[in-house]
């Protein structure tokens, strides 16, 4: 799963909203930046799920406006845990995976921008649909409350289908969507159906969120 790939459209498509004065002007450069969103220690000890990497992806473009060209810079913030899990006749996969993006607001002339401010849930899943090989997101299921960063939040269960070890697989698929401290967090997490109780384990890294905001 690509997740640097699967949000750099949603950066383009902030950069590509967020021109106006300063840009105009060539007062300052356009560079907004998120801070990581990361599953604290506890959490992932609590869980068995494995950090693989944290890490940003900036897309810098070139902008023409009043006779000026100026980048403008949008850094994004992704971190993917993952579990080993036994599948049975597929064996043992890390099919358990918990994925964290964080996306700056701008501000720009007193207006605020973010493409995931308006997006809803299953909108942002969609990108995960085309940047994930095999994996199909399908009817929701239900809602739950959980309480991440300081404020309840609403953590979405959909049911879905994956491909795992050249196999068609059921699997559930968990996402979260919310502002703090100046950036939105998507948290998304993706099971086999077949795993009893890792719903707890999705909601426990999601409460574990760490996140320092205004980097």
């Amino acid at each position: 799963m690509h997740t640097r790939q699967t949000f750099a459209a949603l950066a383009v498509v902030l950069v590509t909203v967020t021109a106006g004065c300063g840009f105009i002007t060539g007062q300052s450069a356009l560079a907004f930046a998120a801070s990581p969103a990361t599953a604290s220690d506890d959490a992932l000890s609590e869980t068995g799920y494995e950090e693989v990497a944290v890490e940003n992806s900036t897309v810098t473009r070139n902008f023409s406006a009043a006779g000026q060209t100026r980048q403008v810079e949008v850094t994004n913030q992704q971190a993917r845990y993952e579990r080993g899990v036994d599948l049975g006749p597929l064996g043992s996969q890390r099919a358990a995976v918990f994925v964290t993006f964080a996306s700056p607001e701008v501000e720009v002339a007193t207006r605020t921008f973010n493409p995931i401010s308006d997006m809803s849930t299953r909108q942002v899943l969609r990108q995960f649909e085309s940047q994930y090989e095999g994996l199909s997101v399908g009817s929701h299921v239900e809602n739950r409350s959980v309480r991440a960063l300081g404020s309840q939040r609403t953590l979405e269960q959909f049911e879905g289908t994956a491909t795992l070890a050249g196999s068609e697989v059921d699997v559930y698929v968990h996402a979260a969507k919310f502002q703090h401290e100046g950036d939105y967090i998507v948290a998304v997490g993706i099971y086999p159906q077949r795993l009893d109780g890792e719903a707890e384990s999705v909601v426990a890294l999601t409460e574990g969120l760490e996140h320092d905001g205004e980097e």
